[in-house]
């Protein structure tokens, strides 16, 4: 039995129940026998999450378990490493379901000027008495708790003996799931969303002889995602250049400042459904062994470049939309739908791994992974539909946004003890640190972040010569971030200091940014010329507050 508990994505905690069986072989799983017992020596089979270094990103808290990694030698080895492979004597079944449970909580503080949401002034800076007073400083606290099933499966199969061992995986590298409230402070960069990735690996290893293994995979790899969010149209450079042919000045686009955010007329609720990604990629590695105690590993795996397709809804549903500018060539259905794309790339990854064999009980070893994580810079949604279309301002059919990511290269350093305290069962601990890859500008509810310390113990306990069972519980802790001035180029995310309080808890660093101003006397609106409904139309002024896997595996004759 095996109680985990990791986090999910870059930043919430999670829980993972999971059941274990651990198959290791007799003498195959490291360069060194392990005592008495034809049994592995300090090696574990069942692999252990998926893609590295993600608390910060996209990555699964776990393939299957953490008693693997990039020096061990099981089917798992199809991901982590595959010339590991190629040191396998006899065929091996690794499979697994598990569930997981996570724990997300966001608070955000706004430091910028917001106007009362149901008043529409569109050039800043708006009159002061527009301002809404109450808008300001910390919001109440939403959470997520998203439970989310995982699951794996490994085979490995030499086809020449001592020579060459094919291998296969099914499992789910990225995954990241949450739920908030609509109506929490986080609904305008999220308030559901799942975006899963999984692939289909075929590997091989082929062991050239005691010292030097060399290993490649090829990965089919399958992405699904869904979100919805309350769309900030102030945000939408399209729709800016559309109030432009009317003639009316505003301050909308994507560095549109916060007087302007976050207006109920402008915010309409967006969804994408059923967005289905292909992909390819491939990942190669060598071992070598210095000496019959020391193992080295270096891993590669490359980059995908993920593209969803899927369907949009978006609701205008608003006079404002849908007839108050009908005259002026501005008028949308109340429900707009057609297809979309979600495109974002998965990184590159370099891991170099060490093990070391002690004595006939103790083994270390450990891996440092480098991640370019920089590759993504943000998440791109096009959507398009002959709805969207206002040719009388030269608004097309198509609309697109982006949410800015700008994340940096990440790292992942862990490093593991393990000891055989009898002939049949194993103890291990582990120590690990992951580097946030997202900058403090980007810290929100779509990229939680912070640096990461991790923690693991675990056991392993040889039921029979072909089954054994394993248990480890993993934790992760994490010091908060202070967000920092919040980017100026995203579309969707309102210019305010937002970061969910797990990891990063949101500080008062300034994020009042403007765009060029129109001249003075247009400012106030006494000689400003405006189409019929824009810019005067103001509703009632609120003086409130606004708002457990189980695993088996089987080991051939």
């Amino acid at each position: 039995m095996r109680i985990r508990t990791c986090p999910f994505g870059p930043g919430p905690q999670f829980l993972v129940f999971r059941t274990c069986p651990l198959h290791l072989p007799p003498a195959t799983r490291h360069a060194s026998p392990l005592p008495p017992r034809p049994r592995p020596r300090l090696r574990p089979a069942c692999p252990r999450r998926a893609r590295s270094a993600r608390a910060s990103g996209l990555d699964a808290p776990i393939v299957t378990s953490g008693q693997s990694h990039p020096t061990a030698r099981d089917a798992a080895a199809v991901y982590w490493n595959p010339a590991n492979l190629g040191y396998l004597k006899k065929g091996e079944v690794l499979a697994g379901v598990g569930l997981i449970v996570g724990d997300i909580r966001y608070d955000r503080e706004r430091t910028g000027a917001y106007q009362t949401p149901d008043t529409l002034e569109f050039n800043a800076p708006i009159d002061p008495s527009y301002i809404d007073g109450m808008k300001t400083g910390p919001s109440d606290q939403v959470k997520a708790n998203p439970i989310a099933p995982s699951g794996n499966f490994f085979l490995a199969y030499p086809v020449v003996k001592d020579r060459l061992t094919l291998g296969l995986g099914i499992y789910v590298p990225f995954a990241a799931a949450l739920k908030f409230p609509k109506t929490g402070a986080q609904k305008w960069q999220a308030q559901q969303a799942f975006i899963a990735t999984s692939q289909i690996h075929l590997g091989a290893g082929v062991r050239i002889n005691d010292f030097v293994s060399l290993g490649a995979g090829v990965a089919y790899v399958l992405g699904f995602a869904e979100l919805s969010k309350m769309q900030d149209f102030a945000g939408v450079q399209e729709f800016a250049d559309g109030l432009n042919t009317l003639g009316q000045k505003n301050s909308f686009g994507p560095e549109a400042p916060t007087e302007v955010r976050e207006l109920d007329v402008l915010s309409r609720p967006f969804s994408l459904k059923r967005a289905i990604a292909h992909g390819v990629t491939f990942n190669v590695g060598i071992t070598v062994n210095p000496t019959r105690r020391l193992n080295l590993a270096l891993t590669y795996f490359h980059s995908t470049a993920m593209r969803y397709r899927g369907k949009f809804a978006v609701d205008l549903n608003d006079p404002f939309f849908t007839q108050d500018l009908a005259a002026q060539g501005l008028q949308f259905k109340p429900l707009v739908r057609g297809d979309a794309t979600l495109e974002y790339t998965l990184p590159k990854r370099i891991t170099l791994g060490v093990g070391y064999d002690i004595g006939e009980r103790w083994r270390v070893d450990g891996f440092v992974q480098y991640v370019r994580y920089s590759e993504l810079d943000a998440f791109r949604v096009t959507a398009t539909s002959p709805d969207l279309a206002q040719p009388k301002l030269g608004i097309g059919d198509t609309l697109a946004v982006n949410l800015p990511r700008l994340w940096k290269d990440s790292i992942w350093v862990e490093a593991s003890g393990r000891f055989r305290a009898t002939e049949r069962i194993l103890v291990s601990a582990t120590l690990g640190y992951q580097s946030p890859a997202s900058p403090a500008k980007t810290i929100d509810t779509a990229s939680p972040d912070g640096q990461r310390i991790i923690g693991a113990l675990g056991g392993v306990l040889d039921v029979s010569p072909r089954v054994s069972l394993l248990a480890d519980a993993r934790f992760q802790g994490s010091r908060r971030a202070r967000c920092g001035a919040p980017t100026t180029t995203s579309a969707t995310a309102p210019t305010a200091c937002s970061s969910p309080r797990s990891p990063a808890t949101c500080g008062r660093a300034s994020s009042r940014r403007r765009t060029p101003h129109a001249p003075k006397d247009l400012l106030h609106g006494t000689a400003q010329p405006r189409a019929r409904g824009l810019g005067e139309r103001r509703r009632r002024r609120p003086r409130g507050l606004q708002a457990p896997s189980l695993t088996a595996v089987r080991r051939g004759s």
